[in-house]
């Protein structure tokens, strides 16, 4: 049987009801791929697939120039409710899509025997 826990880690294509509820940490499309990283009673967290910050001004507020502006980009997780999600679709053995689950990865010590 497939459950939820299955997709946690993996790369999934997930369809939105709603896109005006992201629109605000901008997802503004109706569906993409999302790598998940966990789940919970409330819905899907998932990875941010393009956040990034710019600074615009320097520490004494002068703006910076364009071309002297540095992108960073920026690890970020944010929670797609259950009532947002029109579907989930999975790509079981896909390369690239279907990664070691979080739960089967070795954890602990490792006793080497002489």
């Amino acid at each position: 049987m497939f459950t939820i826990k299955d997709i946690v880690g993996d790369v999934v294509f997930i369809s939105l009801r709603d896109t005006n509820q992201l629109s605000d940490i901008g997802i503004d499309k109706e569906g993409g791929h999302f790598i998940v990283r966990g789940h919970d009673h409330m819905g899907l967290w998932l990875e941010h697939p393009n956040l990034f910050y710019i600074q615009t001004e320097d520490s004494e507020g002068h703006p910076i120039p364009d071309n002297d502006r540095i992108k960073e980009n920026i690890d970020g997780i944010f929670l797609l409710t259950w009532d947002n999600i029109k579907t989930v679709m999975h790509y079981p053995g896909r390369d690239g899509f279907d990664l070691p689950s979080e739960f089967d990865k070795e954890v602990g010590f490792i006793v080497n025997k002489r």
